[in-house]
């Protein structure tokens, strides 16, 4: 596992390389790793391996590692598998930050 200045020099590394200007690609990029970042929070913060998430929730270590690096974006249905793994719910917003706020899952 790559250690806290290692990490931060691979986002470093990976924001650079996304380019320094907000266009869609940059947006994106950063968003990958901060959903990436928040997951390997939360695995961490409950002391949970990569290896231990990756098993119950179905899908591969590297895959896993992908995500939390921000190589990779999981599906809804993969989130909801990582969370159940680490014994969470996920909350995730879309859109536009000053739109409305609609539950589409409230009943």
């Amino acid at each position: 596992m790559a250690g806290h200045s290692t990490w931060k020099t691979l986002k470093a590394k990976r924001l650079l390389e996304a380019g320094a200007e907000e266009h869609s690609e940059y947006t994106r990029a950063v968003r990958d790793m901060d959903l990436g970042d928040r997951l390997r929070e939360v695995r961490v913060a409950r002391n949970l391996t990569q290896a231990e998430v990756a098993r119950r929730a179905g899908i591969s270590q590297p895959a896993l590692s992908r995500i939390e690096l921000g190589g990779g974006v999981p599906t809804l249905e993969m989130l909801d598998r990582i969370g159940r793994a680490m014994g969470v719910r996920f909350t995730i917003s879309v859109g536009d930050d000053q739109a409305e706020q609609i539950d589409l899952l409230a009943g």
